[in-house]
């Protein structure tokens, strides 16, 4: 199902997704086709729901917006970090004029940085789940803020040296573990209390993880709250209650996120026709499928899709 999956979703590199959204660089820059760095900036990348294979910082600097990563919402405000791995699905609301400090680099590059991998990827994995986005002190905004406006002065060095390379490495270096210490002392405080709940919230969340787990693996086939709740062995009135309360959407809203998720993203960047995405999220045709994205979406998925 994963491979189908990642095959039916293209998972935009660095260069392609820059084309895609019309905003290509006039000036070379060193190490474009794998690294944007950006300050106060109003990159329009994610203005439609995508995968990016990249690790992406990002911290607001004015205005306010709201971002979604894998359908999780967070609003973001001067101050607040977004952090992402690869291939996770991000939009961001684009209405809003917001500016933000932004960091996008391809694992190919990342893995020619000297940073600890076993240390530092999975601070960014756990972003994505638990803590999508922190507000940040000044003194971290401004470091934060000081090693990406260095990254994106060394990118515009018209010619490469041996000397510009490791530089930028070096950098890159600095910025990734500034954002991972960053985030492990933020995220270690607010798990703290976690210690002190009690057993039914505990396990309400282990539920909803599974829940997540099982929803990621099978939404595209699978659409009733009794499927989900037999995969975990409780009732269907259960499993609601539980989704409920841990995240303030019930199993029928997350269902029909992601499923609507996936339309968007196969109508927007796929080559499919709405009958072959129809068919591949298992409606018993093109007209069901019409009715159902219309009625979530509030419009037609040709229309969507012309947007």
């Amino acid at each position: 199902m994963e491979n189908t999956h990642n095959a039916a979703i293209p998972c935009f590199s660095i260069s392609a997704l820059t084309d895609l959204a019309r905003t290509p660089d006039t000036a070379p820059r060193l190490f474009s086709q794998e690294l944007i760095a950006r300050c106060d900036s109003e990159e329009q990348l994610f203005r439609f729901p995508c995968r990016i294979d990249a690790f992406i910082v990002s911290l607001c600097t004015r205005g306010e917006s709201c971002a979604r990563i894998n359908l999780s919402e967070c609003d973001l405000h001067p101050g607040s970090l977004l952090v992402c791995g690869p291939k996770v699905i991000l939009e961001r609301e684009t209405q809003v004029p917001a500016r933000h400090d932004i960091l996008i680099v391809s694992p190919a590059l990342l893995s020619r940085v000297r940073i600890d991998i076993r240390n530092t990827i999975p601070q960014f994995i756990r972003m994505g789940g638990s803590f999508p986005a922190l507000r940040l002190t000044e003194g971290e905004c401004a470091s934060l803020h000081a090693l990406i406006a260095m990254i994106e002065a060394e990118t515009r060095t018209t010619e490469e040296t041996t000397f510009t390379t490791e530089t930028i490495y070096a950098l890159l270096s600095a910025a990734i573990h500034k954002t991972c210490d960053i985030m492990a002392r933020h995220t270690e405080h607010a798990a703290a209390p976690d210690k002190e709940k009690e057993g039914p919230h505990n396990r309400a969340e282990e539920y909803f993880r599974q829940f997540m787990q099982l929803l990621g693996e099978h939404y595209t086939r699978e659409r009733s709250v009794g499927f989900y709740a037999r995969q975990m062995c409780i009732t269907p009135k259960y499993l609601t209650t539980l989704i409920k309360r841990v995240s303030g959407k019930s199993v029928s809203e997350w269902i029909d996120s992601y499923v609507i998720l996936e339309a968007k993203t196969l109508l927007k960047y796929s080559s499919k026709s709405i009958q072959e995405i129809a068919y591949y999220l298992n409606f018993p045709n093109q007209s069901f499928f019409g009715s159902y994205f219309k009625r979530i979406a509030g419009m037609s998925p040709t229309q969507y899709k012309a947007q």
